[in-house]
């Protein structure tokens, strides 16, 4: 009996010590994949160049790429004012 219960025990460390072992692996990958992440898609240029120039060269650089988002203008329609429900059952 003893015989068996060292080896369930010695296979036992090897699989807790596997186990450590993956978990710092996975740790090490996402933060390798994060940080090549932040360094291929900077979120925001580093410097403007004033109020003025600013707005030209932030939507040269936005529609520079493949893709093209627009003007970027978030303010409501100049149509009719939207008409709200303030019914309260």
């Amino acid at each position: 009996m003893s015989v068996e219960r060292s080896r369930i025990e010695g296979a036992r460390r090897r699989a807790a010590g596997a186990k450590q072992l993956a978990a710092a692996g996975a740790a090490v990958g996402f933060l390798g994949v994060l940080l090549l992440a932040r360094a291929s898609h900077p979120g925001q240029a580093a410097s403007s160049s004033g109020s003025s120039g600013s707005s030209r060269s932030s939507s040269t650089a936005r529609s520079s790429g493949a893709f093209s988002f627009g003007s970027g203008n978030v303010a409501p329609s100049t149509g009719a004012a939207p008409q709200t429900d303030t019914h309260v059952s």
